[in-house]
């Protein structure tokens, strides 16, 4: 054990990691989705991690990562219904921790993406140990707030966020940008859709006056 916690803190940076002028078409992103036993961070864990990487608007599909892992808590009926992934599948995978260090190597140090980003990142740090401690200074940004400020820009703060409301799921907000909707609640797949959602926003963000990564992080933080 003592090992394997010293090979994931060796991964991980502290500070800026990328430069906050670095300009939308060039931010390397991760993009991170999680599947879960339930939403209820004092009882439920992680039941599968998707990511893929970006180069600004290019996804780089080539590029995917996607575990099962073993969760620590009993699943729900409500989540296997959701997600599709039953105890028998997951019997044999490893636990959270032990696929920690590919993963942190796997983001690298890319500009972290999700949708509802701040629930991922909240599971994963309190499975992860050495990802509380990451969290602090790592880059990350939210397309849902990302969405929300993008209405409010246009339409104002009040007519903007009540816009918004109706597109947050994931899947709707998909399809408003035209964006085919498959394997929805895989992990894999949802951090694919992610990926699209944030390639439409970033090609629009330039025209309302964001043009940086420290402009992105402004209006996108979770």
């Amino acid at each position: 054990m003592g090992s394997l916690v010293e090979k994931v803190r060796g991964l991980l940076k502290t500070g800026p990691i990328v430069d906050p002028g670095l300009p939308l078409g060039l931010i390397p992103f991760v993009v991170i989705d999680t599947e879960l036993t339930g939403l209820d961070p004092k009882r439920d864990s992680v039941v599968s991690v998707g990511a893929l990487k970006m180069s600004g608007t290019r996804i780089e599909l080539g590029q995917g990562y996607h575990r099962l892992v073993s969760p620590r808590s009993r699943f729900e009926k409500a989540s296997v219904v959701v997600h599709g992934i039953t105890p028998d599948d997951v019997v044999e995978k490893p636990p959270l921790g032990a696929i920690a260090a590919e993963l942190i190597a796997f983001c690298g140090d890319r500009v972290v993406a999700g949708h509802f980003l701040s629930i991922d990142l909240g599971f994963l740090g309190r499975e992860i140990a050495a990802l509380r401690a990451a969290e602090w200074h790592r880059q990350a940004v939210d397309t849902m707030r990302i969405h929300i400020w993008m209405e409010q820009h246009r339409h104002g703060p009040e007519v903007g966020l009540a816009v918004a409301e109706g597109t947050l799921n994931l899947s709707a907000l998909a399809q408003r940008h035209g964006i085919r909707v498959v394997g929805a609640h895989n992990a894999l797949a949802d951090a694919f859709i992610t990926a699209q959602v944030l390639q439409r926003q970033l090609r629009a963000l330039p025209e309302v006056g964001v043009r940086t990564l420290g402009d992105l992080l402004r209006i996108g933080k979770p």
